[in-house]
C-alpha cells in the first residue's frame, strides 16, 4: 500500500532516459530524471500547453518505448521578472504490458544497484 504522505502507488527510481515529446507537428527532446511505472519527471526546456495526452517516445537500453501521457503539474519558476521551465510531472496512462514488465525490471534494478552501492559506501 503507498505511504499517504507520498501518494505513489508505484516506486520510482531516479535515471538519466532520453525521450522525446509529440505534441501535435512538434518533437521535442528531454530527459526522463525521475521514473515509476505510473508516470516521470521529464527534464526539457519547451512548456507544454495545456494537460492533453501526448505521446512520448523513451530510449531505455536500446529499446524504445512509446507511451502515452497528461501533464499533471509543472515546474516554473520565476526569478527576477525571469520565468524558468525546468520539466513537468507526468502520468502514464497508456503503456503495453511488454514494456511496462520491461520498465518494471529496468526501475527494480536501479533501486537495487542504488541500494547495494549505498551498503558499499556506508559499511566497506
Amino acid at each position: 500500500m503507498p505511504n499517504p504522505k507520498e501518494r505513489r502507488y508505484y516506486p520510482r527510481t531516479k535515471v538519466k532516459l532520453p525521450v522525446v515529446r509529440m505534441a501535435g507537428n512538434d518533437l521535442v527532446d528531454g530527459e526522463i530524471e525521475d521514473l515509476s511505472l505510473g508516470g516521470a519527471f521529464v527534464h526539457c526546456s519547451v512548456m507544454p500547453n495545456g494537460t492533453d495526452n501526448f505521446r512520448m517516445v523513451i530510449s531505455v537500453m536500446g529499446r524504445l518505448i512509446s507511451v502515452t501521457g497528461e501533464v499533471l503539474w509543472k515546474d516554473v519558476q520565476k526569478l527576477n521578472n525571469q520565468i524558468t521551465f525546468r520539466g513537468m510531472g507526468v502520468r502514464f496512462n497508456q503503456l503495453f504490458i511488454g514494456d511496462s514488465q520491461f520498465l518494471r525490471d529496468v526501475i527494480a534494478k536501479s533501486r537495487k544497484n542504488k541500494f547495494l552501492a549505498w551498503l558499499r559506501e556506508n559499511f566497506s
